[in-house]
């Protein structure tokens, strides 16, 4: 059965205090949201952890002198993402600087090869620069780090107009100013869309059209639908929550995606429950309620519906390394499009 895994955030001395609190201020909010949902399920939390790691257990300082405390060293445990915050360092005492930090390098380099999603913000971004990981670039970076990074890494390209950028399992912000955002785009993408779309509202992040349609009406909907995926969600609701009629809706939503909103629906529900039998050691009964299932048994035939094969067949080919993509059974459509990320 797959393994949960972690995600964690790397802590050294120099750290933004800041940029170490928003990650685990935003995983904490996650693990409360989730709790509160599912409070009438006992067996039912959030598996993933957030930690904060440093390069052994004793307390880091962080700029402005203050100590914390870190839960653990550096450890062999695969994460399923990993953080590295901002820092502050002299432009002189930074090649001495980096090279104290040399086993945090190579172990993000080790965890990168073994399947993590790294992020990095503003400063943090030299330390993936030095695990050899972002080939030619683009590296999102401030004006005024942008000469000195040239200066270091020659073959990295600079882009200073764009906010976050991303490269192969790597998503990167220029500075603090953009970091909610990515990170709540990567909890989107790696734990949950619907909660953390609930996260972004909540916290007041403006969110981006990315993957929705150009008909304001379907993207409405499309939205509405994603924040409320893992609860039990009628079509008329939406329908009227958006002043049309369900036919309307339906033909509309129909015209632009190539299906009808309950399908979507349903491929939004999969997404999400692919993400968990791939990355956490859950029950199927478990995901199929965390999903918005009421029934193991409705969960299984949407789920087979969709990639032509049980949950379980899934889970162990992924563990196992081969392809989980065969043809849906029955002739049954695949729909292939970008699931929309809420957040920006």
């Amino acid at each position: 059965m797959a393994m949960a895994r972690d995600v964690a955030v790397i802590g050294f001395d120099g750290v933004c205090l800041a940029s170490v609190g928003l990650f685990l201020d935003l995983f904490g909010q996650m693990r409360l949201r989730v709790a509160s949902q599912f409070r009438t399920r006992d067996d039912i939390g959030m598996q993933t952890r957030a930690k904060l790691l440093g390069q052994n257990a004793r307390a880091i300082h962080v700029v402005g002198g203050w100590k914390l405390e870190v839960d653990n060293g550096l450890g062999a445990m695969p994460h399923l993402y990993i953080h590295v915050p901002d820092f502050y360092c002299p432009p002189d005492a930074t090649p001495a600087y980096l090279a104290g930090l040399r086993t945090v390098v190579e172990w993000l380099r080790a965890q990168h090869a073994g399947g993590a999603q790294l992020s990095a913000t503003g400063r943090g971004i030299e330390l993936l620069a030095e695990a050899g990981l972002l080939g030619g670039g683009p590296a999102p970076l401030a004006r005024d780090a942008a000469a000195a990074f040239r200066q270091r890494y020659p073959h990295i390209r600079v882009d200073t107009a764009t906010p976050i950028a991303e490269l192969d399992r790597i998503m990167m912000a220029r500075g603090m100013a953009h970091e909610m955002s990515m990170l709540t785009r990567l909890i989107a993408r790696l734990l949950s869309s619907t909660m953390a779309g609930t996260l972004a509202d909540a916290m007041g992040i403006e969110t981006e059209r990315e993957g929705l349609s150009d008909d304001p009406l379907v993207a409405a909907a499309q939205m509405w639908l994603a924040e409320r995926a893992s609860r039990g969600v009628q079509i008329s609701a939406l329908a009227a929550h958006l002043a049309v009629s369900q036919q309307t809706l339906i033909r509309r939503f129909r015209a632009r995606m190539g299906m009808t909103p309950r399908d979507y629906l349903r491929l939004l529900r999969i997404h999400s429950a692919k993400s968990q039998l791939r990355d956490t050691r859950r029950p199927i009964s478990q995901i199929a309620t965390l999903v918005g299932y009421d029934d193991l048994k409705s969960f299984q035939n949407a789920f087979r519906r969709d990639t032509g094969m049980s949950a379980s067949r899934y889970r162990s080919l992924m563990l196992g390394g081969g392809d989980p993509r065969p043809a849906p059974a029955g002739g049954a459509r695949r729909f292939d499009f970008d699931m929309p990320l809420i957040l920006c």
